[in-house]
């Protein structure tokens, strides 16, 4: 499942929901759809991968969306396991790993002193937005709130979902 969140201040204007596919590749065009039709800044995510090595390209996202992307990530990764097991789970290994790389420099900023630092990949827009737009949206925690309020919709639907038979739009429009 992929929810997106449109905040304003600290009120939810909206909350989509979209399917994806486990280690599939379609959260890129189902981001860009659930993305539709709404008006905001800038997109944050909650790194490039979602639902296992279902990789999104933040480069391209930036280019399609026209607005600044950032990858937000709680611990700085580890690029050789992440490459070696993409090697050796997947025949697409080559084509995944080319999305992950195209998300570019990791960057980093603390946006909660005495909290560990957060990593982040930007598009779109400057390593100095991207840091301003982290540690302005930090309020409650070091995740900048559009980020965690996703991932607390993610895991409360995600206990949901789990007695159904599979995730798909159908069952999503039941919600």
């Amino acid at each position: 499942m992929l929810v997106v969140v449109l905040l304003q201040g600290t009120r939810i204007l909206d909350l989509r929901l979209g399917a994806i596919e486990i280690d599939g590749l379609d959260a890129q065009p189902v981001l860009v759809s659930l993305l539709n039709g709404l008006s905001y800044d800038a997109v944050m995510t909650s790194g490039v991968s979602f639902g296992g090595f279902n990789v999104i390209d933040i480069l391209e996202l930036a280019g399609t969306i026209h607005k600044p992307v950032i990858a937000v990530i709680r611990e700085k990764p580890d690029n050789r396991a992440v490459h070696a097991a993409l090697r050796k789970h997947f025949h697409d290994w080559r084509r995944r790993w080319r999305i992950i790389q195209h998300a570019g420099a990791l960057h980093s900023c603390r946006p909660v002193p005495d909290e560990p630092r957060l990593y982040f990949e930007i598009k779109g827009a400057s390593q100095v937005f991207a840091r301003n737009a982290i540690c302005s949206w930090s309020a409650v925690s070091r995740l900048p709130e559009p980020v965690r309020v996703a991932g607390v919709v993610a895991k409360g639907l995600r206990g949901y979902l789990t007695g159904l038979d599979e995730v798909n739009e159908a069952n999503l429009e039941r919600l």
